[in-house]
């Protein structure tokens, strides 16, 4: 709008007729095509204030969170990483959403141990690879003690939905697999004794896998459909996850992100189930705006409502937290600060949202007082606006409802206890 104005203060011998006659344009149209500005602080407080659920996220799971997720068939939870009070919250939220039909849970994490956790979350085997236990040590095991009790068809499944990051997980669960089942006569060949990430692993990989697809009617019969559908599908996954860990890339890995997912909407449609999908905040995005430039998994199933139960049938649920630590990668012993949210500028959601908050402490004069965690639907339309807001650490300029549904603020974040523990 600045350009336009000094354009139109220039003289009119230096500027063409066409250019001018644009110049000239009635402010309020352009105002209306081409810039929306951002709602002034009050008004976001004013909507944030009037729209915001606050609760003690210890202790209760908001009837309104739930009551927005249970007319859902899919929930994407968009988590910040490595974060205990996120873990403790959505095990909270999947027991409120398990009467109203929840029964598939999914997790960002490599894929080749996801049989045997889904097993023992299910009361099917009586452990698990101990690999998993510094991500998902306490989800893990608050499932299976909420299944204990259930009917078998009533209890909550477990996937893991990503690539495999490092080949030697997969190697470990492809011996377990050996040892466990009848397929040991099919895979104690080549690729067992093969140092995972060589030439030779890589030959051996390929061999195994063509192998198993080709002989899929034999194999079948052989050694039974289930163990035949866990081999297809992890040679399937290693294979294309060795080739992105030669050469890197971020859209190939969303595509077995996307893909995993995707078989396990369609399971859980076959039965009418509502699944949740615990994903990275990126991958969460209905529509981008964070992240390298590929299409991301909220993309895809925001543009396939076939998946999802309808246009209505996907709920993106953002998590981070006002204040606290948090670490780069689960790999780091040094925590790191969080920037305070009500350190943020003006006018800044994430700055919105904490000053609410802390405005409703259950005794502002104490000073043990109990900032409340926040639920805030997005379907207002303010949040069709672009405004600025920060979930971690950079902040960014989009349009809330357009790049998640909802979010959920914890007052304060603090490192998973099962990465403490490794410490």
């Amino acid at each position: 709008m600045r350009r336009v104005l000094q354009a139109a203060a220039i003289p009119s011998t230096l500027v063409p007729a066409a250019l001018l006659a644009a110049a000239l344009v009635p402010a309020a149209l352009l105002t209306t095509a081409c810039v929306t500005p951002s709602p002034t602080p009050s008004t976001i407080r004013e909507v944030v204030e009037a729209e915001a659920i606050l609760f003690d996220h210890h202790r209760e799971v908001p009837r309104e969170l739930v009551e927005t997720l249970a007319s859902r068939r899919v929930i994407l939870l968009g988590e910040t990483h490595y974060v205990q009070e996120h873990q403790e919250f959505v095990v909270r939220l999947l027991r409120e959403l398990h009467p109203r039909g929840l029964r598939f849970f999914a997790q960002e994490m490599s894929h080749a141990a996801g049989w045997a956790v889904d097993d023992y979350v299910r009361g099917r085997r009586e452990d698990y690879p101990p690999h998993v236990r510094v991500l998902d040590h306490y989800w893990i095991e608050a499932l299976r003690e909420f299944n204990r009790d259930l009917p078998a068809e009533e209890r909550i499944r477990f996937r893991y939905i990503d690539m495999n990051h490092d080949p030697s997980r997969f190697h470990y669960m492809l011996q377990m697999m050996a040892r466990e089942s009848d397929t040991t006569a099919i895979i104690a060949c080549t690729l067992l004794v093969t140092r995972p990430g060589t030439p030779e692993y890589l030959e051996a990989l390929q061999d195994l896998h063509d192998l198993v697809k080709r002989e899929e009617s034999l194999l079948r019969e052989e050694i039974g459909p289930l163990w035949y559908g866990r081999l297809r599908e992890s040679l399937e996954i290693e294979v294309r996850s060795a080739a992105i860990r030669t050469r890197w890339s971020d859209a190939e890995r969303e595509s077995i992100m996307i893909d995993l997912t995707t078989r396990l909407l369609e399971e859980a449609r076959g039965t009418g189930a509502i699944a949740a999908v615990n994903v990275g905040m990126f991958h969460a995005q209905k529509e981008r705006y964070m992240g390298t430039r590929q299409e991301w998994l909220g993309e895809y199933l925001a543009r396939h409502p076939g998946l999802t139960g309808g246009e209505e049938g996907l709920y993106s649920l953002a998590f981070y937290g006002m204040e606290g630590e948090g670490l780069r990668s689960f790999r780091d012993t040094d925590p790191r600060p969080v920037p305070p949210a009500l350190e943020r500028r003006e006018g800044n959601l994430s700055r919105v949202i904490a000053e609410v908050a802390r405005s409703h402490r259950a005794d502002r004069s104490s000073p043990e007082a109990t900032t409340p965690a926040v639920f805030l639907d997005l379907s207002h339309p303010l949040f069709m606006r672009r405004m600025p807001i920060a979930f971690t650490h950079s902040p960014l300029r989009a349009v809330p409802g357009r790049q998640f549904d909802g979010y959920l603020v914890y007052p304060e974040i603090s490192v998973l206890e099962s990465i403490r523990r490794e410490w």
